[in-house]
């Protein structure tokens, strides 16, 4: 099939190390390993655009902001800094206008590749993929990995006008062909907003198991930052506030006190990092604590291996509809995992046997839970074997057969769909 895949989100750089830019990268080349064509509309513009489209055996055409937009950016988040607000890098109206720059990209994609169907990745206002799948009479398969709306309003800077963005939001979830939420509860949003259920099929996050497998050694990272000997607990993410690395560096000041041998792995970088620290500085735990700063998605297998347990501290919030990368790349990596009870990873770990839950926001369970599984490497191997070998089938390309399937009906039952493309060689030859 030739698949014209979508991200409408000049916050998500396709080549970065964003949990977002891995999930991009890593389904795109899934389907193109299944012999799929596929070409990526992005609002990023990768300096190493050939690199990267040679990595994904994909064709990558960018949708940066224009000029007049990125000006009126500028001006707006220079406003709200002299009305001290937070600003926005891409405030609500930017991103609005946007459609208009993406709109043509992707329209232009499409006519040299003449698509099957489109792959969206969701993103908020972003309504092009709608207009440009009813133009083209093609499918619209949408993923879904938040609500939007919901988050920027509660997480992060706020919306301009959140029942707007929540009806426009309303709007593309139930005009779609087919839509893939990452979790229950987004499935759960879904139904409340009258998305048909038959036309909403859940499908979780998954792993590059040929990436992250138990056969890696650690032992060059644990010589480089002084590991030899120490019991090392991890953690893999950003530093955000419902990543729940406050509470783990709590949890470690205990463990720490008890046993000196203790060290703590952060590999990551985020809004927190500095405040965090601080204090690590103040507990005087410097020795102790190491912040690996944001990796390359390929040697983040090797600093999994160099940690006895991986901690996901996600603290209890409203609605967990998180699907979270690290869990799966913990587990395939064959890490004894020890993480909240909450939301989805309450469904994929099994407590006891493929990793240890804890109560979120629970300070004495996670250290109850850490001493555990030091005081007993026995139990923390078989749960990092129990792990992997529950990650056997989560891989990105059962999930990427998983949406052919799924789509194969709709597009069968369109067959009189228009092609009005031109030859596609003639287009990535001039690219």
């Amino acid at each position: 099939m030739k698949i014209l895949y979508l991200c409408n989100d000049p916050g998500i750089d396709v080549a970065g190390k964003s949990g977002a830019a891995i999930h991009i990268r890593s389904f795109a080349r899934a389907l193109a390993d299944l012999g799929h064509k596929v070409v990526i509309v992005a609002c990023s513009l990768p300096s190493c655009k050939q690199v990267l489209e040679d990595n994904l055996h994909a064709t990558i055409c960018p949708a940066p902001l224009s000029l007049w937009n990125r000006a009126l950016a500028q001006v707006l988040r220079t406003a709200n800094r002299a009305l001290g607000r937070t600003p926005r890098r891409n405030p609500d109206v930017v991103r609005v206008l946007h459609n208009l720059t993406f709109f043509r990209a992707a329209m232009w994609a499409a006519e040299q590749l003449n698509p099957d169907f489109i792959y969206e990745r969701y993103s908020l206002w972003a309504v092009a993929g709608l207009c440009l799948a009813k133009k083209r009479s093609i499918p619209l398969v949408l993923e879904v990995n938040a609500p939007f709306a919901y988050e920027q309003q509660h997480y992060r800077a706020g919306v301009t006008c959140p029942p707007l963005a929540r009806w426009v939001e309303g709007v593309i979830w139930r005009k779609a062909c087919l839509v893939i939420p990452v979790s229950e509860s987004l499935h759960s949003q879904l139904r409340r907003s009258k998305v048909k259920p038959e036309l909403i099929h859940v499908l979780p996050n998954a792993v590059n198991t040929d990436l992250f497998h138990i056969g890696l050694d650690g032992s060059q990272v644990r010589q480089r930052f002084n590991l030899e000997g120490r019991f090392v607990i991890g953690f893999v993410g950003t530093f955000k506030r419902w990543h729940g690395v406050d509470l783990l560096l709590s949890a470690f000041r205990d463990l720490h006190r008890a046993d000196p041998s203790t060290h703590l792995l952060l590999v990551g970088e985020g809004p927190l990092r500095s405040q965090f620290e601080q204090e690590v500085q103040k507990a005087e735990l410097l020795h102790a604590v190491t912040f690996a700063g944001a990796l390359a998605h390929e040697d983040v297998p090797h600093y999994l291996a160099a940690m006895d347990i991986a901690v996901a501290p996600y603290p209890r919030l409203d609605d967990f509809y998180f699907s979270p990368l690290k869990l799966f790349e913990y587990m395939a990596a064959g890490r004894a995992v020890v993480a909240s009870r909450v939301g989805q990873i309450a469904e994929v770990v099994v407590d006891g046997v493929t990793g240890l839950l804890f109560e979120p926001g629970n300070l004495a369970d996670l250290v109850g839970c850490i001493r555990r599984l030091r005081d007993n490497p026995a139990l923390c191997k078989e749960l990092g074997r129990n792990a992997n070998a529950a990650c056997s089938g989560r891989t990105w390309t059962q999930n990427a057969t998983t949406v052919i399937d799924r789509v194969e009906p709709l597009i069968k039952r369109n067959g009189a769909w228009p092609r009005r493309g031109i030859r596609f060689g003639s287009w990535h030859a001039q690219n």
